[in-house]
């Protein structure tokens, strides 16, 4: 948007630091459309408007948490599935 033209819209639909919202999303949803439009939509709602997003900054991140044992096995946190060589 035009900075000259922040005079002129309200404070309801300009971004601003306390309006950035960040959202963490398993793979699984994140790459799924159907999925994603879903919490999109979900999101909005708990926000106050399920049909549009004017005034927030969401900010979407995919999930990659890992934990590794001893035995160099490898789990994806979020799914739950164990990765092991050989």
């Amino acid at each position: 948007m035009d900075p000259s033209l922040k005079g002129s819209v309200s404070i309801g639909t300009w971004p601003t630091p306390e309006r950035t919202i960040r959202v963490s999303l398993p793979g699984k949803i994140a790459y799924d459309l159907n999925a994603f439009q879903k919490a999109q939509a979900t999101i909005l709602d708990r926000l106050g408007c399920t049909a549009c997003c004017s005034g927030w900054d969401i900010r979407f991140d995919i999930v990659r948490n890992f934990a590794v044992d001893e035995n160099l096995h490898i789990q994806d946190l979020v799914s739950g599935v164990v990765v092991t060589e050989g």
